[in-house]
Parts: structure tokens; C-alpha cells; sequence
């Protein structure tokens, strides 16, 4: 990090639609005759999988597969950070692994950026410490922002924001400085109406060997979440025509990741539970009713979101569990609500100790009157 150029967010977190506002550090050390300081936010999504299949490989024979398209020692990866477009001659179709070869696929899905420049200050400026606020548009559909990245290294998806401040020397046509910053959005949550439904559950009927039924409905008072969080929940078992008892409601939360390639293939990366709690069970003939359990949501989990890209989401299951012989043979209880994952952040604190700040309105009165805004899709 360049520690003349210092970013300090109001919220650790902004929801889509409202603006991030903020303030920049820089330092000058040297006097500029005529600077154009400018800020610039950026999005990027992808999603990548790389599969590698083993090929027959003689390597008496080096003219078999063409060295140009062999990968040897580089590793393609696609950053925040990489050029918006990629050389062609990385893109290898072979990687040659000691004397193995394999076949490299690579599936992207991508989504064009969004782009939004202001112009803080144009003119002089003198040595010394400044200081700037920006307020920042975003868009009112931006997804939660979003990163995973698997053990081996050939499953990766992003949905990242970031923000660039950069110094030009326009008469030099040059860069002097220039230093990024992730920011962190949270995606907007679907409607209340929409909300209720989820929150309400589902009633599903359990047909057991003896011709008995089992009912088990769940509820929660709400199904937007951030990670730390208790879920309250509210559930009723109604065994009263059951020859069985039911030993035990389970409480589960199941994590679904999936990628979506250009080509609009979906590829399920993930479908794991996340955390399990069991809850009590009734005897046969009797009813639980308007139970409350709470449930501690893991601090670990990423956002929740749901692209043309990359889809992360989120179940609360409860399935009514009967121990008993030849069970399993039965159609199963289970109620299901979709849950919603917010961005977690904690404010992230700066030491300005020993900067000591210069007004540069009097360097030009144009500093903040006139701002230059630009927006425009650019194609990754």
C-alpha cells in the first residue's frame, strides 16, 4: 500500500443505490506545476473454471503438440487487477506438468464493468498534506460483494468494487500516482410482500408405513441475515395422526454455489450443509406447537448473491426425522426457506498521525465546484 495516498470509508458497508462517501488522504512531496487528480470507481464480476484432462503425451516426439500452445510455469489469473484485456498467448491449451500433459479448459462468465470517474482537482499544487471528500453514485441493482476461491486454485468467482484515486500530469501525459481500495456493497433484499411469503414456509406431509401422517410447518419472523447474527425461528409438529414418534427435528443450513458460464452453463460448485442443530421431537398422537428455537448464523459465510454470473444462496431446512425400522422407506418432512446473507465489515481505522492538512482551495477555486462524472460500460 502507498502510504501517501490513505482512504477513509463514512460506512464499512453501502447498500446498492445509496452513495459511498468518503474521504482521501494524499501527500505531495514534490511541488506540481499542473495536476489533475481524479477518482475513479469500478466494478468486475467473473466466474472461472479451469478443468485439466490428462492426454496422451510422447515426449520423444516434441513436434506433437506445438510449443506455442503449451503452459509450462505461468498460471493465468483473472483479478480485479488484471487488464481489462487479456494477451492472447496466454491463453495456453496445454500445460506440461514434469512428464504428464494435460488439456487445459477454461469456462469464464463475465459481466460487463461499471465505470464512474470524478474529477476532484485540477491545477497546482504545493508540497505538503490534503485532504478530499467524495461521494460516489452506485446503481440501484449492484449485487453483494462477492470473492471465492477454491483449495486447488481452478474454481474461482468474484463480484468486486473498488476505488482507484490517481494523480495525472496532463502537460507530461503521465501517471504520477496512483493507489486502488476494495469498497463493499450489500445487494438490496427482495420486496416485504415477497419477504412474508418466504418467512411463512411451508406446510409438507409426511406419509409413514402405517398410513399415518406428520405436519410440520416453520416460520421466522424475517429472512435477511448478517453473519453473527441469532435467527429466531418458530415451528409446529403436529403428530396427532402418526402411529410414530418423531424423535427429532433437525435444523439445517445448506449452502448452494453455482457458476454460470457465457455460454449460460450452470455448474453447481457447491451444495454443502453449513451447520446442523437438532431440535426435540414428540411422541405419537400428541402436537408441538408455535415452538421457538434460535439458531447463531456462522460469521464465516459470504454474501448472498444471485447473477447471470454466479448465484450464492442460501436454504433453512427442517425435516422431521423418525428412528425407527424401514423409516427411511417414507417420502420425508421437510419445510425449506430461502435466506438471505448480507456483507459483513468492520470499520477499518487509519493512524494519520503526523499529517497535517493544507486547504487547497487556495490553490484554485474550481477545486470542488466543478466536477467531472463519466459513466460507461466497459467490456472486460
Amino acid at each position: 500500500m502507498n502510504r501517501n495516498v490513505l482512504f477513509k470509508f463514512f460506512d464499512p458497508v453501502t447498500l446498492a443505490g445509496d452513495q459511498i462517501r468518503g474521504e482521501c488522504f494524499i501527500r505531495i512531496t514534490e511541488e506540481i506545476p499542473k495536476a489533475q487528480i481524479v477518482l475513479t470507481f469500478q466494478t468486475k464480476m467473473y466466474s472461472k473454471i479451469i478443468e485439466k484432462r490428462q492426454i496422451p503425451y510422447d515426449q520423444s516426439n516434441p513436434q506433437m503438440i506445438p510449443e506455442k500452445l503449451v503452459e509450462k510455469t505461468q498460471r493465468i489469473q483473472v483479478t480485479m487487477d488484471s487488464p481489462l484485456r487479456q494477451p492472447k498467448q496466454t491463453q495456453k491449451k496445454y500445460e506440461l506438468n514434469g512428464e504428464i500433459m494435460y488439456r487445459v479448459i477454461r469456462n469464464y462468465g463475465t459481466l460487463e464493468s461499471f465505470v464512474y470517474t470524478q474529477e476532484l482537482y485540477t491545477g497546482q499544487v504545493k508540497p505538503g498534506d490534503y485532504k478530499f471528500q467524495f461521494s460516489i453514485p452506485t446503481q440501484y441493482n449492484m449485487s453483494s460483494s462477492f470473492s471465492y476461491k477454491s483449495e486447488d486454485g481452478l474454481k474461482q468467482a468474484k463480484c468486486g468494487y473498488k476505488v482507484t484515486l490517481r494523480i495525472d500530469l496532463p502537460d507530461e501525459a503521465r501517471t504520477l500516482m496512483m493507489e486502488s481500495t476494495d469498497v463493499f456493497i450489500n445487494g438490496r433484499v427482495t420486496s416485504e410482500g415477497e419477504q412474508f411469503r418466504q418467512c411463512e414456509g411451508n406446510i409438507v406431509q409426511y406419509l409413514c408405513l402405517n398410513r399415518g401422517t406428520v405436519e410440520l410447518s416453520l416460520k421466522l419472523n424475517k429472512n435477511n441475515f448478517i453473519p453473527g447474527e441469532q435467527m429466531q425461528i418458530e415451528y409446529t409438529l403436529d403428530n396427532t395422526r402418526s402411529q410414530r414418534s418423531i424423535s427429532r427435528v433437525e435444523a439445517r443450513l445448506i449452502n448452494k454455489l453455482t457458476f454460470i458460464d457465457d455460454d449460460e452453463i450452470e455448474r453447481v460448485i457447491e451444495n454443502v450443509k453449513v451447520f446442523q442443530q437438532n431440535l426435540g421431537g414428540v411422541n405419537s398422537g400428541q402436537k408441538l406447537e408455535r415452538q421457538n428455537a434460535s439458531l447463531e448464523i456462522p460469521k464465516s459465510l459470504r454474501a448472498t448473491i444471485k447473477t447471470s454470473v454466479i448465484r450464492n444462496q442460501y436454504f433453512l431446512q427442517m425435516e422431521a426425522i423418525a428412528d425407527a425400522f424401514l423409516t427411511w422407506l417414507s417420502v420425508p418432512v421437510v419445510c425449506q426457506i430461502p435466506i438471505n446473507i448480507q456483507e459483513s465489515q468492520l470499520p477499518h481505522k487509519i493512524n494519520l498521525e503526523g499529517w497535517n492538512f493544507l486547504p487547497i482551495m487556495n490553490v484554485s477555486v474550481n477545486a470542488f465546484s466543478n466536477l467531472t462524472v463519466q459513466q460507461s460500460f466497459v467490456p472486460t
